[in-house]
């Protein structure tokens, strides 16, 4: 009678899959994207640690260095919504293992929900992509330089307008106790 329970659910994978799934999106999207071997060992050492201690923030290391491979080569259409595609799905598998814990089992209907997101916002997102590569002639000196800087500061307003806006619970729960009447129940 002293043998340690465990709940075993129909059709589960282990934990650690989501983990090495994680890690080899990553350094495998890191071979594609990035042809310099220095940037290599880099991303397999963050996807080495980001395995064993996923709150390191190591993964998101490696995420970078696809990125950095995308600014160092010449730009592509092809491999803009690859990167696209890519660094969002490690950041979304990278992320579900912060809360995955290695022994754990997860069914893998859990994750339809964060699967569907991740279509819809690549359906946004490669749209738009394509609609800026058709609506923008291709580079032959600095005329278009400034779209960069511009693209990405209309970016950063927007979300810091969407984040001021989104009220979390304490927000909401403050402000419906500054709606009541009566004393101040802060001391």
């Amino acid at each position: 009678m002293s043998r340690p329970h465990e709940l075993r659910a129909p059709g589960s994978v282990p934990g650690a899959v989501l983990r090495l799934c994680a890690a080899a999106m990553i350094f495998g999207g890191v071979l594609l994207l990035n042809p310099y071997p220095m940037w290599w060992w880099i991303a397999g050492a963050a996807t080495l640690i980001s395995v064993v201690v996923p709150r390191s923030m190591a993964a998101w290391a490696g995420i970078a260095c696809m990125a950095v491979g995308l600014i160092l080569t010449p730009p592509s259409p092809g491999r803009a919504a690859l990167a696209i595609g890519l660094i969002h799905l490690a950041h979304l598998l990278a992320g579900w293992t912060w809360v995955v814990p290695w022994r754990s089992r997860i069914r893998p209907a859990v994750l339809l929900p964060g699967l569907r997101r991740l279509l819809v916002i690549q359906a946004i997102a490669q749209s738009v992509a394509v609609l800026m590569v058709l609506a923008v002639p291709p580079l032959h000196g600095p005329g278009f330089a400034w779209l960069a800087p511009l693209g990405a500061a209309v970016l950063t307003g927007v979300s810091a307008l969407a984040l001021r806006l989104s009220w979390g619970p304490d927000a909401a729960s403050r402000a419906r106790m500054a709606a009541r009447p009566g004393p101040d129940p802060r001391p």
